[in-house]
């Protein structure tokens, strides 16, 4: 008997195809109440591969309705990541005053030749789109690795601004309609990012008490794929945008990492949204094709906001969950030892010193998330099985250093499969998957610590 057989693992509030596969969230946007997700869509394998762009709403974030597949493969190929964007001024002459329309800004990658191109299509009803007649918008044959255009307004030039992954940087390029765009600059990482390829690039601004400070983030394919030896990170840098190029002004040794854990890639934010609110694939390129969840693969992460705090090491992202007020309101306490009554659960714990939390089942699998007096440590060693993956294995702890000393505060929502830590208010996020034999039905916390629990659904 397969782990598919023995355990449903489709999380309660993080999303997931009805089936098939999905990675890369695109074309987040909000319009009309609603936030649409867009994503990388195989309709036809749960496995990668014949990208087109799946298509869900929700109004909370955490409830996700399923609507028909927006953009599909044409002559110029599969549809890869990209932006969406409401024109609510119809700059692009494809809606009116009264109803804007949403245009989408995504890659075409010919899986023959590997040429990318960038298109563009629109919608005035925000549910079936019309692909622009004189596509590709965007295109340069001397940039290998030319993709995910993430389009946003830029408040300096008063038009449109685009970032896009070239090979080992990004460019930025500008445009009055979203028809016909111009370069303005790229953004080259210094000695504090990491070298490869980039990927799904963001930039948006964020309020300080210092004044207005801009962050670009972009995900990384680090070492040689022919090889074998590849991960794949996310990574951030502060700084200024000058209209035409992001200028990294925070100086740091090391990198900074939108999150921690094991599982998290490719994460953007909602355009039109009335804060810098990201998600992320919950995924693990070195596994991902291969988890036994059955009719689908991938999932996404909880929608967070995004803010800059300041700590003794500087300005760094703090990430917060979206959407969970009104399931904390049904906190309860919890014992030190107790039954989980809930595959999917939500769990704050405050304590001091050092302290462990365990979350235990039947087969004697055990996920640990332990605290010190310098790191958190998230321990999957002996969580699960891990005979669906060899390489699953390989990326059994995740280890990170604390921004602040003494008690401390996590929030955890364990979701069927998928554990989100948020530490330290938010500068410590975290993202780990996991496939026990049986549901986890046990918690035991040990130190000095206290804990509320509600149910996620």
């Amino acid at each position: 008997m397969n782990l598919q057989e023995r355990h449903n693992y489709r999380p309660k509030v993080h999303f997931t195809p009805l089936s098939m596969w999905t990675n890369d969230p695109n074309g987040m946007v909000y319009a009309d109440g609603m936030y649409h997700l867009f994503y990388q869509h195989n309709t036809e394998e749960a496995r990668w591969g014949d990208i087109h762009w799946g298509h869900a709403i929700s109004a909370d974030l955490l409830h996700w309705q399923h609507l028909p597949v927006a953009i599909c493969p044409d002559e110029l190929g599969m549809i890869f990541s990209g932006s969406c964007v409401f024109d609510a001024l119809n700059t692009s002459g494809f809606g009116t005053a009264e109803r804007p329309p949403m245009v989408a800004i995504y890659t075409n990658h010919d899986p023959d030749t590997k040429k990318e191109v960038q298109s563009i299509a629109y919608s005035t009803d925000y549910l079936h789109f019309i692909k622009y007649e004189n596509n590709p918008v965007l295109e340069d044959s001397n940039i290998k690795d030319f993709r995910d255009p993430k389009a946003f307004w830029n408040p300096v030039r008063n038009s449109w601004s685009l970032v896009i992954a070239a090979g080992d940087r990004v460019n930025f390029y500008s445009s009055k309609n979203l028809k016909e765009w111009e370069q303005t600059g790229e953004f080259i990482a210094g000695e504090n990012g990491l070298k490869g390829i980039c990927e799904c690039p963001d930039c948006f601004p964020v309020q300080t008490g210092e004044g207005t400070k801009w962050v670009l983030i972009i995900s990384m394919i680090i070492g040689d794929e022919t090889k074998g030896n590849v991960e794949h990170k996310t990574q951030y840098f502060i700084g200024t945008f000058d209209g035409d190029k992001f200028i990294d002004t925070e100086k740091e040794k090391e990198p900074l990492w939108l999150n921690y854990g094991t599982d998290y890639y490719a994460a953007v934010t909602f355009q039109n949204a009335e804060s810098n609110i990201l998600v992320g694939w919950a995924d693990n390129w070195a596994y991902a094709n291969e988890t036994p969840t059955g009719k689908y693969r991938g999932q996404m992460s909880l929608a967070a906001k995004a803010d800059l705090k300041k700590t003794s090491a500087g300005y760094r992202i703090a990430l917060s969950p979206m959407g969970l007020e009104k399931l904390m309101a049904g906190s309860l306490p919890v014992e030190k030892e107790s039954n989980l009554e809930w595959e999917s659960f939500g769990l704050t714990v405050t304590g001091k010193g050092s302290g462990k939390i365990n979350l235990h089942n039947g087969c004697g699998e055990k996920l640990t998330i332990e605290v010190s007096g310098d790191e958190i440590i998230i321990d999957r060693t002996n969580a699960d099985e891990k005979d669906f993956s060899a390489r699953y294995a390989m990326f059994n702890k995740v280890s990170v250093k604390r921004y602040q000393k003494g008690d401390y505060r996590l929030e955890m929502i364990f979701d069927v499969s998928l554990l989100e830590l948020f530490a330290e208010e938010g500068l410590i996020p975290a993202a780990v998957s996991v496939y026990p034999k049986e549901p986890y039905n046990h918690l035991l916390l040990e130190g000095d610590m206290e804990a509320v629990i509600y149910p996620v659904k």
